[in-house]
């Protein structure tokens, strides 16, 4: 077992603490190559560039090289530590920046890019919180796609109509408008079916505000109406950052390096060959900060303030002064309160007493807040300097440093004042043609604003400037905020512009205030977006269901797992009883669809459906099915009508057929009506090693919202081979369950076909029709004529036109067919006067008629075959054929059981 750390950068530790990993995960083996090709796609992709250093605990220091990452092998290493280098990846990797640090992280540990721990003073994970961002993952914009349409009532991710819009209501409060297709036409959809991850939206209270709108209902009403575009230039960086980062330029050198430095009096120099920069000219104001051993003493019980024990002739202090300190105690700015050669105590800028530091010896440095000092003279390894106050005044009571050497915690760097602001665009705050009236930039204080210290952070501002310019002009104008806190969380603001005339403009920013790069002090700011209010926007979406969403950042959102909306609508329709209403009947969604296609209810066969609709609602059966692809109206109509076990057929106008048990015979077809050139031919499939023995059925589960399989077996035994298929519109294991029983039953005893033709007979049927057939081999049943009918108290006395043959014929039954061709029967018959004559007992029926101006009726002696059309194809004029398969009712004995 090893344990794979991740660090997010190269930094291994700061101000001399060790960093910390933002993610772990426990692998049991294998080698490491093998982890992080599984880990990072993008990288066994491009094995040749590696993001990344790692070390191995017992041999850290020693970067692995990737050569020999196949040879570590992770049960034999108790850690191994990866440290994130995205400036490799951003040079190397090819297609896709940052790609294999990014796969790493967040293909294994979902860690979302760019909430990336920044690292505090003391080398650890940043202490304060982040903003909760209520960035949400739903459906894409569906850009010159089919609008969806809900049947019955579904689980779906709503897509955007409009790109969200994200702003902060305050520095700690961001929020997103989102403006959603639900479907096409009406559909109906309560609060409780709305969901961020699993989360009804009811559960957040008012951070979430939400309102459906029905297809051409105005919008307006909801902020979320208006289209935004958000700029691409501006936002997340490849390297992880959150934004682009608001830089200060010094055009001088910023920072003294050097091992150690000579201070006494007012002379500051170094040794050995180490220079002053070049760039460091008499006048430059410069910052200097040298330690100083201070102890630190609780107040005595006779005094309310503690002691700081030390030397601060060389300061010029007195009562009054506001000084600041610098060090690992007391960060911030004070007031002295009482002073002497080696004593000092304190009060806050409040002039409450500071009476609880902790007790200690530590190195600090104390000077007069503002102070600077300025370059007098300067020779290459040596300066002079003067102190200057804030107010630019020469401080005549500062003596001088005592002579000491410091070879650590010194800090000597240029004054911010010298430091110019760096522009991050112009960038255009529109796409090309379209015109805008409001422009809003986000900046994000990701560590916090403020300046930290022992006691708590301290206020502080910092100012930013963003100018806008009308495209094709020249000069620019401006708006400037300051953005204030005290916080180590991160804080957002949004600056707003807006236009009293519609028009297309380009913007840049920059901050005003140099960055303060002091560990304590919370300056840095990012440029998180950059985003535009277009000048038109749609008042009212006609056809379709709109959800209109604002989604405040919050504890409670943030927590979600995944911050995802869906939602459930049930399709409102048109119903078969007459009324409008949500409904989920699969013949109600056929109807309307056809109806909007053009197929009016005059070319339904309405009794049809009926029938069907009352059947399928006595089951519970539904067509639950979210329709997003570009299908044909036949798809569609057949996929809905499946779902009940029905077939689309068009017999001058469109009829679904229910493939359900069957009693009633339709027409009748013999060899008297059949062609000669086309009479029966029967086939029986033999059973086959490689035959389907189970099926697997594949639905979208109602309750997880996910593709289930359900298996459908007849034994206990093993399955030697199983066939997969997928119900779609199915949202139930049991009604899955018995639509893959019916399929395992077709493939276990439907092994007869059958082909035939007739003249234009086959015209009177329809595929799914279940008729009886014979064939011209008089074995099982033979086909004739009826020539005289006549009734008495013996039954029904038939003269056929052929021998019937009582010997061979195994069933003595009749079916003859009536004047509309449909099959009547089968009737129990008694042998006749002879061998062309029988006596059907048909009770109460209709018996046959002979018509000389008509064709006489058919009649069938003996067992006929029972089948279900599966096609009927016309040829010519006069030439029609039909295929079908043999009838089994074992087929549907699994329509109402459980499993």
């Amino acid at each position: 077992m090893s344990e794979i750390r991740l660090y997010p950068s190269l930094f291994r530790e700061i101000n001399g603490v060790a960093t910390q990993p933002i993610r772990t995960q426990h692998v049991a083996g294998g080698s490491l190559q093998e982890w992080l090709f599984n880990a990072a796609p993008s990288y066994a992709e491009n094995p040749e560039f590696t993001p990344w250093e790692i070390e191995l605990e017992g041999a850290r220091g020693n970067v692995v090289l990737p050569d020999d990452y196949a040879g570590v092998m992770l049960d034999h290493v108790s850690v191994v530590h990866i440290y994130a280098n995205p400036q490799r990846s951003v040079v190397s990797a090819v297609g896709s920046l940052f790609s294999a640090v990014a796969d790493l992280f967040s293909g294994i540990f979902s860690w979302l890019m760019p909430s990336v721990p920044t690292p505090n003073a003391n080398g650890g994970i940043e202490q304060g919180s982040q903003i909760n961002d209520p960035s949400t993952t739903i459906n894409r914009p569906r850009l010159n796609g089919v609008i969806n349409q809900v049947a019955g009532q579904v689980k779906l991710a709503p897509y955007y109509l409009a790109p969200p819009h994200s702003y902060f209501i305050d520095p700690r409060t961001k929020a997103v408008d989102i403006l959603l297709c639900v479907t096409w036409g009406r559909c109906l959809l309560p609060a409780s079916q709305i969901r961020i991850a699993e989360t009804p939206v009811t559960a957040f209270g008012d951070d979430v505000h939400w309102q459906v709108f029905q297809p051409g209902e105005s919008i307006t009403g909801h902020s979320a109406n208006q289209l935004w575009y958000n700029a691409p230039e501006v936002g997340a960086a490849s390297n992880g950052q959150a934004g682009l980062k608001l830089k200060s330029v010094f055009h001088i050198t910023e920072r003294l390096t050097a091992p150690s430095i000579n201070v006494d009096g007012s002379q500051i120099s170094l040794t050995g060959e180490h220079e002053f920069p070049s760039d460091w000219e008499p006048g430059l104001l410069l910052n200097v900060r040298v330690p100083r051993q201070i102890e630190l003493q609780p107040p005595a019980p006779e005094d309310s303030r503690a002691v700081l024990a030390g030397s601060y002739d060389d300061l010029g202090l007195a009562v009054g002064d506001a000084v600041v300190i610098h060090g690992d105690a007391l960060n911030g700015d004070y007031i002295v309160h009482s002073v002497s050669s080696n004593i000092l105590t304190l009060s806050y800028p409040d002039l409450t007493p500071v009476t609880d530091p902790t007790g200690g010896v530590y190195q600090l440095a104390i000077d007069k807040a503002g102070a600077r000092y300025r370059i007098v003279s300067r020779i290459q390894s040596s300066i002079i300097v003067e102190k200057v106050l804030v107010d630019n005044n020469v401080d005549a009571t500062w003596l001088g440093w005592n002579a000491w050497v410091y070879r650590d915690r010194w800090n000597i760097f240029v004054d911010s004042s010298y430091a110019q602001s760096e522009w991050l665009g112009p960038f255009p705050a529109q796409k090309a043609g379209t015109l805008i009236n409001r422009i809003e930039s986000q900046v994000l204080a990701v560590r916090g604003l403020g300046y930290a210290h022992e006691n708590g952070v301290d206020y502080n501002g910092q100012w930013v400037e963003l100018q806008w310019r009308e495209i094709g002009t020249e000069d620019w104008q401006w708006m400037g905020q300051e953005l204030w806190g005290a916080s180590r969380d991160q804080l957002g603001f949004t600056l707003g512009v807006d236009f009293d005339t519609p028009t297309a403009v380009e913007c840049r920013l920059r901050r005003m205030n140099p960055e303060n790069t002091d560990v304590a002090a919370l300056e840095e700011l990012h440029w998180t977006g950059l985003s535009s209010r277009l000048s038109e926007s749609p008042d009212r979406y006609d056809d379709i269901t709109v959800l209109a969403m604002t989604i405040v950042g919050s504890d409670a959102i943030a927590a979600q797992s995944e911050n995802r909306i869906t939602c459930v609508p049930t399709a409102i329709l048109k119903r078969m009883d007459g009324t409008v209403g949500p409904t989920r009947s699969a013949i109600d969604f056929v109807r309307n669809a056809a109806n909007q296609s053009g197929v009016s209810d005059d070319e339904i066969n309405m009794e049809a459906m009926q029938r069907i609709e009352h059947i399928t609602a006595a089951r519970g059966d539904a067509f639950d099915y979210n329709n997003d692809g570009d299908d044909t109206v036949k798809a569609v109509l057949e996929r809905a009508l499946a779902a009940v076990w029905a077939q689309l057929t068009w017999d001058e106008v469109l009829t679904p057929v229910r493939d359900e048990p069957r009693t009633q015979l339709g027409h009748m077809y013999s060899p008297q009506n059949m062609r000669a050139d086309a009479l029966l031919k029967k086939t029986v499939r033999a059973v086959r090693p490689d035959d389907y023995d189970a099926v697997d059925v594949e639905y979208k589960s109602a309750i997880t919202g996910v593709i289930e399989t359900v298996p459908c077996r007849i034994s206990d035994d093993p399955p030697q081979r199983i066939e997969t298929i997928r119900v779609e519109g199915v949202t139930d294991e049991l009604r899955a369950w018995r639509h893959g029983m019916r399929r395992l039953m077709r493939h276990l005893h439907v092994r007869k076909s059958y082909t035939w033709g007739t003249s234009t007979d086959l015209l009177n049927s329809s595929k799914g029709d279940y008729v009886p057939v014979v064939g011209p081999i008089p074995s099982r049943a033979q086909s004739a004529l009826i020539e005289r009918v006549a009734v008495d108290e013996d039954g029904v006395h038939l003269q056929v036109n052929e021998v019937l043959k009582w010997g061979s014929i195994e069933q003595h039954v009749i079916y003859w067919r009536n004047p509309e061709g449909e099959s009547q029967g089968p009737y129990r018959v008694l042998r006749g006067d002879d061998d062309y004559r029988v006596i059907a007992l048909m009770g109460d029926d209709p018996v046959p008629v002979v018509d000389p101006t008509k064709e006489p009726p058919h009649l069938v002696f003996g067992r006929v075959e029972h089948v279900l059309i599966n096609s009927i194809k016309p040829s010519g004029m006069s030439n029609v054929s039909a295929e079908a398969e043999g009838y089994d009712e074992r087929v549907y004995q699994y329509d109402d059981a459980h499993p």
